[in-house]
């Protein structure tokens, strides 16, 4: 069995993304309250940059405002390990996509069926799993049959398949261990772990007792990764030869949120007065605060503070596994019209259908994470918005890497919730204010998770 024990010794030169001591190299969070405050102003942003772009596409000036579509380039991919001719799917590169049954974790798992994996469906309901790798499965037999033809695709690659392998419900643990129990009696590694699923909802209790919107966007992707680790540390994520990029172990997605830049340390909300047990909020993003996260009626932000967990737990996987091959990126799919939203009103579903992303626009920042020559060392966050940054974005320095070339500074809140899509760029998330650059409270997020799951 291979060891999941962190790294005693250089796990510190992995990752460097603000590794300063110094404050001064973050910024502090916005009010929750200025979220619905920049909704209108995001909108106009959105509306008057897109339709500039469309009636001035034909002048020079907007390349050079890089309002494009990035694309991942096939030489910058993990070429994946296909069937064997008789049908042996054994030694196949196996990717997890949690939620993907639809929106964004279902054209993520078409994505990657599309490009030679075999990608299981991990769904709490087998009906809807099953229905989606069917649709999956008649999307591939499509292009095969169409080789060349209108519907072909430069990235596509025969031996791709998708299936239901059994039900995970990510506010149960229960659930969660009897999933990753099966997986492990038939597969012997794990390629890519793109941790999707996702609720917007808050307040309920799972029956673990926890927070169910923290619980089913974070806590539970918490466990299902670690009791994978041993199959991702196991994997082996090769480039084409001749590439000069190195080989990795197991890719690990973790699908955050522009919400993130909401999510103070000093806006705790009791909601009950059942907190005798847990000490005053002090503003900090420690061990109290998380386990305020993941406590029931003692946060009422729990969606945001769930999607900057996901950031933190890149960094601290990165920081504990990185030097033996794993990889993890945290990503923001932008703002989708998905059935995320199948709550809100009609009116809304219409607007939403006009101003944000679709699905598959949704879905890129999970791909280029899941299969992309990430550049190593300061690239943590991915998002889809074309950010007006008066300074020239920097560009990649790596020069046989040609999909990953610009990246932004942190960005003002508003440019990242609706803007220009171009795909996905590399871009500074907020990280919390702990003299350690995030390091701090990333590691008293891992600590708390590690005390629950185990408890």
């Amino acid at each position: 069995m291979v060891d999941i024990s962190p790294q005693s010794q250089g796990s510190k030169s992995v990752m460097t993304i603000g590794s300063s001591s110094s404050n001064n190299d973050v910024q502090p969070y916005f009010a929750r309250a200025s979220f619905m405050k920049l909704c209108l102003p995001a909108v106009l942003y959105s509306l008057v940059l897109n339709a500039s772009q469309n009636m001035l596409s034909f002048l020079p000036f907007t390349s050079r405002l890089r309002i494009g579509v990035e694309k991942l380039h096939p030489k910058d991919c993990f070429v994946p390990n296909l069937p064997s001719p008789g049908g042996d799917e054994s030694n196949n590169s196996i990717a997890i996509v949690t939620g993907s049954n639809t929106g964004v974790g279902f054209e993520t798992a078409l994505g990657l069926a599309e490009r030679g994996y075999h990608v299981i469906l991990a769904c709490r309901s087998r009906d809807k799993g099953e229905a989606a790798a069917e649709k999956i499965n008649h999307r591939l037999e499509s292009l095969k049959d169409d080789v060349g033809g209108h519907l072909a695709s430069q990235h596509f690659i025969q031996g791709g398949n998708a299936s239901f392998l059994h039900p995970l419900d990510l506010a149960s643990f229960a659930s969660i261990r009897s999933f990753c129990k099966v997986f492990s009696k038939k597969y012997n590694s794990l390629n890519v772990l793109v941790n999707n699923a996702g609720i917007n909802s808050q307040g309920d209790v799972t029956e673990d007792g926890l927070e169910m919107c923290f619980q089913s966007n974070f806590v539970g992707h918490f466990l299902l990764t670690k009791l994978l680790l041993n199959h991702l540390l196991r994997a082996k994520n090769r480039y084409q030869p001749g590439s000069g990029i190195e080989e990795e172990a197991g890719r690990i997605v973790n699908l955050s949120s522009v919400t993130h830049h909401f999510a103070p340390a000093n806006e705790r909300v009791f909601a009950t007065t059942d907190s005798k047990n847990l000490p005053p909020n002090n503003g900090i993003h420690d061990q109290h605060f998380w386990l305020g996260s993941a406590s029931p009626g003692l946060s009422s932000g729990t969606y945001r503070e769930s999607k900057l967990a996901s950031i933190l737990f890149s960094m601290e996987l990165n920081k504990k596994y990185g030097g033996r091959g794993i990889r993890s990126i945290a990503v923001n799919p932008g703002s989708v019209s998905s059935n995320i939203w199948r709550n809100e009103s009609s009116m809304m579903l219409k607007m939403f259908k006009i101003l944000y992303l679709t699905p598959q626009q949704g879905s890129s920042t999970s791909l280029a994470g899941a299969i992309g020559a990430i550049p190593k060392h300061d690239a943590l966050y991915l998002q889809p918005y074309w950010q007006p940054e008066l300074k020239k974005p920097k560009q990649q320095p790596t020069t046989n890497i040609f999909s990953f070339r610009w990246r932004y500074s942190l960005p003002f809140p508003m440019t990242e919730m609706l803007g220009p899509y171009i795909g996905y760029a590399i871009t500074e998330p907020r990280l919390p204010v702990d003299g350690f650059g995030g390091y701090k409270s990333s590691e008293a997020l891992w600590n708390v998770c590690e005390q629950i799951v185990n408890k």
